[in-house]
């Protein structure tokens, strides 16, 4: 008691208690009220109208700020009094942990493996560094979770899944210039992966190129067999393969999606297609005369059809879309019909018979009373055949047709 002589509870070379007090002045009923410098909770007094409160009963104050009035709160015309007490001496042993002056959390003790480590002691700060060579060193590094750290060095480790990640943003960079990097696993790369100065490239296993494989130099050259199951895009880049490179059966190449690729002819006849996938033409009656890469077709006239020979049944169609004015030199017996033609054109068919002749009309012509006349069958003779077209379509052509005969 000697050096406290004289008091009693605490001693002026105590540090001070800071009491901190706040008065409020309601307006209407009011319950709820908030405690400018905080408080620290189980040391705060409450007074209403000078009369202390009983926590837990008359109020509650858990949250150093908020004062919570029970019993209907505080009304215009209360006066309530908030008496805050600060300081105490209250001892902790507990330690701050630091990295690179980030505060990482409290601890009551630190514990440091190894030997080599040094101390310094910095104000209220200690400094420690630790020696990474010399015996003792710990040969295992355990690295905590950092995955959600913003504050955490470029390269940190998912403990969940012992993964090693770089922080966003952060490049992790090889710097080695006789070193390799060797991994025994799968390396996934979901970005670009950029070559340079890469002159080999050796595969153990296959390669897939999912969109596609760019040669700017050297060609391909493969060794073994070369296997194609799909071609598509343009064939402008494809040249012819030297001899030897590509070898075996080729599968079958399905070119319904080829464009600009010609698989046959149309063939029309008066605008009416007569088919698209004709691969050869025979033209009767005209002079083809092969040239090259390509033929001369020579047609003695157009809408012209000449009748030759004595072989019975010919038919000689007459093209109405091609000419006005059609001349025919018949032999044997010919039938004459027509193709195409324009309601209300007029024509003309000239006939000229070489040696004995028998001319028939098919049924698209229409005489008066219904009465085909009978051409001559003399050798040498001329008839004149004069026609305007009544009708043409799916109705059925109708020729609207006069004869003139034995002209000499």
């Amino acid at each position: 008691m000697a050096d406290r002589n004289g008091y009693i509870g605490r001693a002026p070379s105590d540090s001070s208690i800071v009491v901190s007090r706040q008065i409020f002045s309601p307006t209407g009923v009011t319950t709820t009220f908030t405690f400018a410098s905080s408080y620290t909770p189980g040391y705060l007094d409450l007074y209403l109208n000078g009369i202390r409160l009983v926590e837990g009963t008359d109020y509650t104050a858990t949250d150093t700020s908020t004062i919570n009035v029970l019993n209907g709160g505080a009304e215009n015309g209360d006066v309530l009094e908030g008496v805050a007490y600060k300081a105490f001496n209250l001892q902790s042993n507990r330690v701050g942990v630091q990295s690179a002056g980030v505060l990482i959390g409290n601890a009551d003790t630190l514990n440091f493996i190894g030997v080599g480590n040094t101390f310094l002691v910095n104000g209220t700060t200690v400094d420690v560094s630790i020696s990474a060579t010399g015996a003792g060193v710990a040969s295992t590094i355990t690295v905590a979770d950092e995955s959600s750290d913003t504050t955490c060095f470029p390269l940190f480790v998912t403990a969940a899944t012992g993964d090693v990640n770089p922080k966003t943003g952060s490049n992790l960079t090889f710097n080695s210039s006789t070193g390799k990097l060797t991994v025994g696993g799968d390396v996934s790369i979901g970005g670009t992966l950029t070559y340079e100065d890469v002159t080999n490239i050796d595969s153990v296993g296959l390669i897939t190129a999912r969109t596609g494989i760019k040669v700017l130099a050297g060609g391909i050259a493969a060794v073994g067999v070369v296997t194609a199951t799909t071609f598509s895009g343009s064939g402008a880049g494809l040249t012819s393969l030297p001899s030897g490179q590509l070898t075996g059966a080729l599968p079958a190449i399905d070119g319904s999606a080829l464009t600009g690729v010609i698989s046959g002819v149309q063939v029309k006849e008066n605008t009416t297609s007569k088919g698209t996938s004709i691969t050869s033409l025979d033209f009767v009656g005209a002079t083809v005369t092969a040239s090259g890469a390509g033929s001369t077709i020579t047609i003695a006239s157009a809408g012209l059809a000449t009748a030759a020979g004595t072989a019975a049944g010919i038919v000689t169609t007459l093209f109405l879309s091609s000419a006005q004015d059609h001349k025919i030199t018949a032999s044997g017996i010919t039938t004459i019909t027509v193709s195409g033609g324009t309601e209300a054109e007029s024509h003309t068919v000239r006939i000229i018979n070489s040696g004995i002749t028998t001319v028939g009309f098919s049924t698209y012509f229409l005489f008066p009373s219904g009465s085909t006349p009978s051409l001559p069958t003399a050798s040498g003779a001329i008839s004149l055949i004069s026609f305007t077209v009544n009708r043409v379509g799916t109705a059925g052509t109708q020729l609207l047709a006069g004869a003139s005969l034995n002209f000499s």
